[in-house]
């Protein structure tokens, strides 16, 4: 981005609010300017190394540092510091639904958003929810991505970025235990194997946790996991001093409680004096793998770069069906009964692109993917005959009780080919156009019934964005942007009593930015409004006829947010983060009858889409004080705030929620070489409902509760 003479903006009431006391402690203070300047964000969001603050899209930023800091391990860690960004706990402990700027998880579809690791795209949400591991940056970006990251990138993306070999050999080991008995240990090894030619880093990590949360009937903890491991390696080989090969490779294998739910009336939603009761122990069980092989060359005019994925996923799911122990009778819904749910996923991808240099007024970028995909998923339903005796996953079933469901088998094939170009109009403008075309075709079939159960559609979309920018000041960059998003349509379960497709989802935002930097270098300050029509979004809904889970599409929603994210380094000291999301979310227009209510679906017009909250905030203060010339005391305070939500189209037939905050925070000494850290999560005991489902009449899955532990490591 061309710049103009530095120029200092007028300063904004709100930013001047907010800061004003973390401005008077470092005031008050004689130090050099050079140890209050926040440190530079450079990212690789739009798929060149760029200066956060000169691109305009919005984007949240978390680097290695600040990852440790806050102990980032999952998606829903970073969400909970991310503005406008949401992630529950779903009925498997191994999924979870993503919300973002208001588009949804559909209960059974895909994420609303791309996730990448390493420049390799995730193909679905159970590699989504892996445990990160040596993490260098995450980038998460929100608003239709689709342009560069193709579809399902229909609310935003996430770019995971590993850290990279050594040159030098490092190790580290960290090892931690808390409330619950939760063990947790991780390692890594770094450095060269052929001087300045080969380099490697490996890791390993294990958990095992008795849970925190009780099941009343069985007395027993059910969000335990049962000694979870996994490992990574990574090689890299400088072939030549234009051309380098990374290999990465990564296995996890994780048996964790599941489903855990508690059946409520909607007058209960926030009554967590009500446990989960079923007499069925929850079981969740995936085993997940991914290869990857990166190609960098370095041309005359600019990169060549060439990447190849292969992922799986073998999940075993076992719970409880009827979520109780009761007999069967009039007032027990369903008759007693279990749940086994085998899954198991392929995908090969493929992707080239060239990007230009930034030595010029015009950048540009050209490239192809490719991806393939097998998918299987079998369903049974299990006549349980003594749902007052504890059951698990390895007590003995009678095969006549055994009532064989759904046998899908899916094939995905799908190709893109995207471009993008940044013009610098002027010193002070710029302009930036992508475009994306994609299509995917969904094949699939049902084993009990291969001819009946045939379907076959291609989903396809061109994606365009564009923005423009204008660097008002070497402090103040304002943009307006457009782009489009897609989700691809789909198939449910085959059944004569269920719909079998549902459409692609379309998504149109349109979005202004202003990213500010303030007191020389010590605020930044950036905020985003944005306005979204979405077509046919997809939601899910129980189908009582078939016990089963149904993809279906509203026909139209409206969706109008603001986003702020403010970051001050208060003193040397010192350090403040604050974010806030706000969302209008509103059904315009629906249509049909409802396969789970019978209700008339314009019913639900004027009311929200499920998990939506109407806002969110978010925000960090970090305090680090020599002690001495090699030794540091750290400490953190962490909040989220979630809004009111609800969990359905109908929102009366779930309630609301109440508003909540979480804490976290974590206090100790650091050195070069090892660290002594004390920590709690959910620091007040926060109680809140994590997911809920309309159900006899409704069942609530709940957050974790209050953990406090000691975390140790040592860096070699």
């Amino acid at each position: 981005m061309k710049v103009s003479p530095r120029l200092r903006p007028i300063p904004l009431a709100l930013a001047a609010a907010v800061v004003i006391n973390c401005t008077t402690s470092a005031q008050a203070q004689s130090v050099s300017s050079n140890n209050l300047i926040l440190e530079e964000m450079i990212v690789s969001a739009r798929k060149r190394a760029e200066n956060l603050q000169d691109i305009p899209d919005s984007v949240t930023v978390f680097n290695e540092a600040q990852i440790r800091d806050a102990r980032i391990t999952t998606i829903k860690d970073f969400s909970a510091l991310t503005p406008n960004l949401t992630v529950a706990t779903s009925f498997r402990s191994g999924l979870n639904f993503v919300t973002i700027r208001g588009l949804i998880t559909p209960q059974v579809g895909e994420a609303p958003l791309a996730f990448v690791v390493d420049g390799v795209t995730v193909p679905n949400l159970e590699f989504i929810n892996q445990g990160l591991q040596e993490i260098e940056s995450i980038e998460v970006l929100r608003g239709p991505q689709g342009a560069l990251y193709g579809k399902n990138a229909i609310g935003g993306a996430v770019n995971i970025v590993t850290k990279q070999p050594s040159d030098e050999l490092e190790g580290r080991v960290q090892a931690s235990y808390a409330e619950g008995n939760d063990k947790k240990i991780s390692g890594s090894l770094s450095g060269p194997l052929v001087e300045d030619k080969v380099y490697f880093r490996v890791s390993g990590n294990y958990r095992d946790f008795d849970g925190l949360i009780d099941n009343d009937y069985l007395g027993e903890e059910v969000d335990y996991i049962n000694g979870a491991y996994g490992f990574q390696g990574m090689l890299k080989f400088n072939m030549s001093d234009v051309s380098s090969l990374t290999l990465n490779g990564r296995y996890s294998d994780v048996v964790q409680g599941s489903n855990y739910l508690a059946s409520i009336e909607k007058d209960d939603l926030e009554n967590f004096d009500i446990e989960a009761q079923p007499n069925v122990v929850g079981r969740d069980e995936s085993t997940l793998q991914t290869l990857s092989a990166k190609y960098d060359y370095e041309m005359d005019g600019g990169d060549f770069t060439f990447i190849a994925g292969w992922n799986d996923a073998d999940i075993t799911f076992f719970s409880d069906a009827d979520f109780g122990h009761a007999d069967a009778s009039a007032e027990n819904f369903f008759f007693p009964s279990m749940q086994s749910n085998p899954i198991n996923e392929d995908s090969i991808n493929i992707e080239s692109r060239y990007t230009s240099y930034s030595d010029g007024p015009l950048d540009w970028s050209l490239g192809v993917f490719y991806e393939t995909r097998d998918r299987t998923v079998e369903f049974d339903t299990i006549f349980d005959l003594q749902p007052t005796e504890r059951v698990t996953h390895n007590t003995p079933v009678d095969p006549s009780l055994v009532f064989a469901g759904e046998r899908t088998v899916q094939d995905t094939e799908a190709y893109a080919v995207f471009g993008q170009t940044n013009y610098a109009v002027s010193d002070v403008i710029d302009f930036t156009f992508a475009l994306r075309y994609d299509s995917e075709t969904r094949e699939a079939y049902d084993e009990r019934a291969p001819q009946l159960s045939k379907a076959k559609e291609t989903y396809s979309e061109i994606q365009p964005k564009a923005s423009i920018a204008w660097q008002a000041s070497d402090d103040a960059l304002l943009s307006a942007t457009y782009s489009k998003g897609f989700r691809s349509g789909g198939f449910n379960e085959y059944s004569p009593f269920v719909v079998r497709d549902y459409d692609e989802e379309i998504s149109d935002t349109f979005e202004i930015g202003a990213k500010t930097t303030w007191m020389d270098g010590r605020l930044l300050l950036n905020m985003a409004a944005f306005y979204i029509e979405q077509q046919d979004a997809q939601f899910t809904r129980f189908n009582g006829n078939t016990l089963t889970l149904e993809n279906l599409n509203v026909d139209e929603v409206e969706i109008k947010g603001l986003e702020i994210e403010i970051t001050a380094k208060a003193s040397e000291t010192i350090q403040l983060s604050l974010g806030a999301g706000y969302i209008d979310n509103e059904i315009v227009k629906n249509t049909g009858t409802d396969i789970l209510t019978g209700k008339d679906l314009a019913l639900s017009e004027g009311d929200t889409m499920p998990y939506v909250a109407d806002f969110n905030l978010n925000g960090a203060i970090s305090y680090l004080k020599p002690v001495d010339n090699n030794m540091d005391f750290k400490a953190r305070l962490a909040f989220n705030t979630l809004g009111p939500l609800s969990y359905d189209i109908f929102n009366d037939d779930t309630g609301e929620s109440d508003t909540h905050t979480f804490f976290n925070a974590s206090l100790g000494l650091e050195t070069d070489t090892w660290s002594l850290l004390l920590f709690a999560n959910n620091l007040s005991d926060e109680d809140a409902p994590e997911t809920v489902y309309s159900y006899n009449p409704l069942i609530r899955m709940r957050n974790q509760p209050r953990q406090i532990g000691v975390q140790a490591s040592y860096d070699f």
